[in-house]
């Protein structure tokens, strides 16, 4: 099995593993879900077969993991065109500027992320809505509802420990991918055995994350979440399918470690202290960006030891 094909096997795995969370989202959400998805693959076809065609590269993959991942990590109420404008800027510029699937320089889920918040803010903010009451309402229904007032983790902060059971049953406003955080889990355990994500950089950015958390918590007592902000937004999501992706990561094994620390701890300062508590998609970016770097350093090195 060439490379090549090892990197094709993970992407279908990765995107196959993400169907249970679109059952379960569309159970809470509706089928509005399922349209954006629709929306996402026909892009993803049109932009990257049209690109291939083209530039005539028969061996080019399609950059499949973002077609499921995106429609994912945005609100679940975040109108059609503002989505899909994102999907398009993201499969334009970050997959098809730079050559195809596995060669851009940042996650193309974190930068349709990172597009949406920032091109569309306050059909973003009002993009959180309340789900259906029960778990598969959502069969029976194009979409939930209610806006909720502000970002779901500033819901969750105000109520704290109460909204805890709401959250792990999926009756809390979430991205619809992160409906059912424990799902996730159970999932992300099946990636890791499947070996279709890399486990240095998930493990590594989960223990700096809860570390650098706990320490914040220990400082400023009065705000602590503890444990249940794991299961709050996209955090699941980040460290199981995105971050973890071979195709957008670090290509050393020691570059990965580092790679997942930075990503931990700019994901819990940017949680804690920034003006997007769900920003926890910018990390992965700047790890992207900061991936490169570090795997130069490490074989510098190594090649200077080699040579001494």
């Amino acid at each position: 099995m060439t490379t090549l094909h090892r990197s094709q096997r993970n992407d279908y795995i990765i995107s196959l593993a993400t169907l249970p969370l679109y059952l379960l989202g569309i159970g809470r959400y509706g089928w509005r879900l399922a349209a954006l998805l629709t929306i996402s693959c026909i892009l993803g076809v049109l932009i990257e077969e049209g690109s291939r065609r083209l530039q005539k590269e028969k061996d080019r993959g399609y950059a499949v993991t973002a077609w499921f991942l995106i429609p994912l990590v945005l609100p679940p109420a975040l109108p059609l065109l503002q989505s899909s404008l994102a999907i398009i800027f993201t499969l334009i510029i970050i997959v098809v500027f730079f050559g195809g699937h596995g060669r851009a320089i940042v996650s193309p889920t974190a930068f349709g992320w990172t597009f949406a918040v920032l091109s569309f803010s306050q059909a973003f903010g009002y993009g959180y809505i309340y789900p259906f009451t029960e778990a598969f309402a959502g069969f029976s229904h194009w979409g939930a509802g209610v806006p909720t007032v502000d970002n779901p983790y500033i819901l969750f902060s105000e109520a704290g420990s109460n909204l805890v059971p709401a959250l792990i049953r999926g009756a809390f406003p979430q991205t619809a991918g992160a409906a059912y955080p424990l799902v996730i889990i159970i999932l992300g355990i099946l990636l890791l055995l499947l070996r279709a994500v890399d486990y240095r950089i998930c493990l590594s950015f989960i223990l700096s994350y809860i570390i650098v958390f706990f320490i914040i918590d220990l400082v400023s007592p009065e705000t602590a979440l503890g444990a249940a902000d794991m299961l709050l937004g996209n955090t699941l999501l980040t460290a199981f399918f995105i971050l973890p992706d071979y195709r957008t990561i670090s290509r050393t094994a020691r570059g990965r470690w580092v790679t997942g620390i930075i990503a931990g701890i700019a994901g819990a300062v940017i949680r804690r202290f920034s003006a997007f508590p769900d920003g926890i998609l910018f990390a992965v970016l700047l790890a992207g960006i900061f991936g490169g770097i570090i795997d130069y350093g490490i074989l510098q090195r190594r090649f200077r030891k080699a040579g001494a």
